[in-house]
């Protein structure tokens, strides 16, 4: 239900994202910001996106395409000299024009970005307003989670995000695991956290009870997993496990929904998901999945509420979209141990929980659902509950309201802003 915007809230801010719109990508930085534009603007906020990828072009008035010079002589040079920083050096320089051009003619207060390659540490103190940065993805975290080489160029990119965050007026994170590990980090390189540092959820779309999964509507033999083939998301642990499964149920089916981005495994061996299920599972066994590729949110949404279980077996997670969905939907859930994951499941209450990266209790904890339909429905309904007073997007949008205005007051006692020189430019529009 639409709120109000408290008075100490900004009434204009832009937001990072990597492209747009969000039904065109498979992001769940899109699809973030997608949900808090919407709820945002139900409180009386204006959001302008901002974008260097727009899918098929927009006349949305409020998408902003950050446009990169030209790759000129000198660009190529700079490259050459700097093949690493400058892309971001020369990204950050096209942000920083496009915010301090919605600043003067929109009146932006607030600028929310991404860690990634610390570019806040080339916008802090060069933007008319405060930078936010929102942790959706640490290097630190998830490129070891996908089986990123920890080699100089890892470090590098690593000690750039500690940088942005230190220089950053304030940071939010979806889960307090993962904010409680980037401060660890930016502590031991030796750089002092920003003054304000809190844990707001994701935004997750609200399902109507009447949409929801239900026991009755389920094939009680399949199992649902959404999300890329890769070794991040786990999707190897979930073939794995279900190699497990079919020992002991082998009526059971796997839908695998999400894109191939390919796994390496422990050897450093790169794998398509054809040539994975063809090394874990014998003919028989790849019959009983089906892959489905990239799927809409509702396509997605349709799959899960016809499996009796949902997986999500990531290595690592800073919130997890996808689990949020299921339990928003009522789905009954198998989650990995792992970072976010065991604050959105309970184990026992809301889903379960298996160690992580343990294919063989993961498939255990799927076939104790499927031998107890019944403790399913019971712990999807559960989900449904929590999901709806955590993660509905007007009550993260009213959480977030209040952390901008703490942002914005904050940044104005200590630059020393008067309300006469933070109001709006004369030639502000919408």
């Amino acid at each position: 239900m639409p709120g109000t915007r408290p008075l100490s809230a900004p009434s204009r801010i832009a937001l990072l994202s990597p492209g747009w719109p969000a039904h065109a990508m498979p992001n769940g930085i899109v699809t973030y910001t997608s949900t808090m534009v919407r709820a945002l603007g139900d409180r009386g906020m204006k959001c302008h996106v901002l974008t260097h990828r727009p899918v098929g072009g927009t006349a949305e008035d409020f998408v902003h395409g950050v446009h990169l010079e030209s790759e000129s002589f000198l660009w190529r040079l700079r490259h050459r000299l700097d093949w690493e920083g400058w892309p971001q050096k020369s990204f950050a320089m096209a942000l920083r024009r496009e915010v301090c051009r919605l600043h003067e003619t929109r009146g932006i207060e607030l600028l929310e970005i991404e860690e990634s390659y610390g570019w806040a540490r080339l916008l802090a103190g060069k933007v008319p307003v405060p930078v936010v940065v929102r942790l959706h993805g640490p290097w630190f975290l998830n490129g070891a989670a996908n089986g990123a080489r920890e080699d100089a160029a890892f470090r590098r990119r690593h000690d750039w995000e500690m940088e942005g965050l230190a220089a950053a007026d304030a940071v939010s994170a979806p889960s307090a695991d993962v904010l409680r590990r980037s401060l660890e980090q930016l502590k031991e390189s030796g750089r002092n956290a920003p003054a304000l540092a809190e844990a707001i959820a994701n935004p997750v779309e609200r399902v109507a009870a009447a949409d929801r999964w239900k026991l009755q509507d389920c094939d009680r033999s399949r199992i649902a997993f959404v999300g890329r083939f890769d070794r991040h998301k786990g999707g190897d642990l979930m073939i794995e496990a279900f190699a497990e499964v079919l020992r002991r149920r082998p009526d059971a089916r796997l839908d695998f929904v999400g894109p191939d981005r390919g796994c390496v495994d422990e050897t450093g061996t790169h794998w398509s998901l054809d040539d994975y299920l063809k090394s874990r599972l014998p003919d028989r066994g790849r019959g009983r999945i089906t892959v489905y590729g990239f799927q809409s949110p509702q396509q997605a949404a349709r799959l899960r509420k016809q499996a009796l279980v949902t997986a999500a077996p990531s290595r690592y997670e800073t919130f997890s979209l996808a689990a949020g969905e299921a339990m928003m939907a009522g789905c009954p859930l198998v989650v990995s141990g792992a970072g976010a994951l065991t604050e959105l499941v309970q184990h026992g209450r809301n889903g379960l929980t298996a160690r992580p990266g343990n294919p063989q209790d993961l498939a255990a904890k799927i076939l104790d659902l499927m031998d107890n339909p019944s403790q399913a429905a019971q712990l999807g309904q559960q989900a449904a509950a929590d999901a709806e007073t955590r993660y509905a997007p007007d009550v993260v949008a009213g959480r977030m309201l209040d952390f901008y205005g703490r942002v914005l007051s904050r940044d104005r006692t200590v630059n020393g802003y008067s309300e006469q020189a933070s109001a709006k430019p004369a030639s502000v529009s919408a």
